[in-house]
């Protein structure tokens, strides 16, 4: 069940200081307005849309025939794998594919910054996995161990080999909770949390829920970020949540970053989005990473790089520490064959092929690819239809006709009922601008980010829908 975030904090519309009308905000008329031509889009756009998917879909019963021969093992159960392999279903009925997942209970990631914002609760973001499998796609339910790509073959960790024609690789990232000293430890204080997790998630949202005032620090790490705008987001709505109740004098917000600005990936948002959060009070610290935090003092250690390429360390108190750890790939992917050296364990792709530099017939989806894109559900909506059309194309005995030209988005939430979405590409170019209104904060955006989009990935991507 989804929660309308109206039961659960007095939102932007319902705060005086929001109430005021906002440089690059709409009115709730225009929101209106808004959602009226959105939804005569979709009812107009959509006939057109699902009729381009099955057109997208179309094989002839020859190349069905020929793909119905080929073994396809997908490594990784989540929004990844299970998209690739619903599509891949959906192109070739009666496809032999297994996927490799040991959860039996699927995690809504999109939805944990909204679980630390109060909008969902717990059960909000928790799927049966089994229920999410296409008929005919076989789930072996056990954990990747090994890759051996010169056999063809991946080893599970009961120690099952299992052979495979076609290989695709969906096992996403994971916090690295070594990369800040003390991280585990200050985690079970009660003054620090993060929404990298679930139960964190719900523990942030109940310390600042109690938050009566002094100094909240978030973080960003460097390297690659599952969801890069999410540390960015729970800053916003955190320092507007307290803003609603009515203490946010009695609070310093401050954000560590180790980038050179707030949002980085989009210059043209950066524009709107630093200057936007700045006016409201937040106090930005870049070129800063969180090294270690000292428990019995309540200190966040940084290491600041200065503008002479010197580094100094910089310590700051905090009264509520939100920190971010670096991330990395899963054992199997980051010691393993399929990466190389210098992508940080990631799985070495094509960027715009999607498949491995070295094994032709082995793929790689979403957060664990390292294609320089954006680490986000959005992303693999884009990729899911190269990767099938990539192996078909293949099996079939064409060239590849499938480019990813690395297209991904990001709903940021700038307040409680406000956000800006984004979608762009490579070139940090942004995608349907005139649509989104990508330099504006709305109300509409707001609303499908919390209604719309887990809709879109239940019912759509893990359907096999894009």
């Amino acid at each position: 069940m989804e929660h309308s975030n109206d039961s659960k904090k007095p939102d932007s519309a319902t705060n005086p200081e929001s109430e005021k009308k906002q440089k690059n905000g709409i009115s709730r008329r225009q929101a209106l307005k808004y959602i009226g031509y959105g939804t005569g889009a979709i009812a107009v756009g959509g006939t057109g849309g699902f009729y381009g998917y099955r057109r997208s879909l179309q094989v002839s019963s020859a190349e069905a025939d020929l793909v119905r021969k080929v073994k396809f093992v997908v490594a990784g159960g989540s929004i990844g794998g299970l998209t690739v392999a619903a599509r891949l279903m959906r192109a070739v009925p009666g496809a032999d594919i297994t996927v490799i997942e040991p959860r039996e209970i699927h995690h809504y990631q999109p939805g944990y910054t909204l679980v630390g914002a109060g909008v969902y609760n717990k059960e909000d973001v928790l799927f049966d996995q089994k229920s999410l499998f296409l008929p005919g796609v076989k789930w072996v339910k056990d954990y990747v161990e090994a890759f051996e790509p010169e056999d063809n073959r991946v080893i599970t960790r009961s120690g099952e080999a299992i052979p495979y024609d076609y290989l695709v690789v969906g096992l996403g990232v994971v916090t690295n909770m070594d990369s800040v000293e003390n991280l585990r430890e200050a985690l079970e204080t009660p003054h620090v949390a993060n929404i990298y997790n679930l139960e964190t998630a719900e523990k942030f949202r109940r310390l600042a829920d109690r938050f009566e005032g002094g100094k909240a620090v978030f973080t960003y790490p460097p390297g690659y970020v599952k969801c890069g705008g999410a540390p960015q987001k729970i800053s916003w709505l955190s320092e507007d949540l307290w803003r609603g109740k009515g203490i946010r004098d009695k609070v310093d917000v401050h954000f560590y970053t180790e980038r050179h600005t707030v949002f980085p990936a989009i210059p043209k948002v950066d524009d709107v989005v630093r200057p936007l959060v700045e006016e409201r009070g937040l106090l930005n610290h870049f070129h800063h990473t969180l090294k270690a935090i000292d428990t019995s003092t309540r200190t966040a250690i940084f290491e600041e790089k200065t503008e002479n390429g010197s580094v100094r360390e910089v310590r700051q108190r905090y009264d509520l520490l939100h920190p971010m750890p670096s991330f990395h790939t899963p054992k199997p992917l980051r010691e393993g064959p399929l990466t190389r050296e210098g992508i940080g364990g990631q799985f070495s792709a094509d960027r715009h092929t999607l498949q491995h530099t070295k094994y032709p017939n082995v793929f790689g989806v979403g957060d664990n690819a390292a294609t320089g894109a954006a680490k986000t559900a959005a992303t693999i909506r884009k990729q899911a239809p190269v990767i099938v059309g990539n192996m078909i194309d293949m099996i079939v005995g064409r060239d590849m006709q499938n480019k990813y030209n690395g297209e991904s988005g990001c709903p940021l939430l700038t307040r409680y009922g406000r956000c800006i979405m984004t979608e762009f590409d490579f070139d940090r170019n942004l995608q349907n601008e005139w649509f989104y209104q990508s330099t504006r904060e709305t109300r509409i955006w707001w609303d499908f980010k919390v209604h719309g989009l887990k809709r879109l990935y239940r019912h759509v991507m893990i359907n096999g829908y894009v």
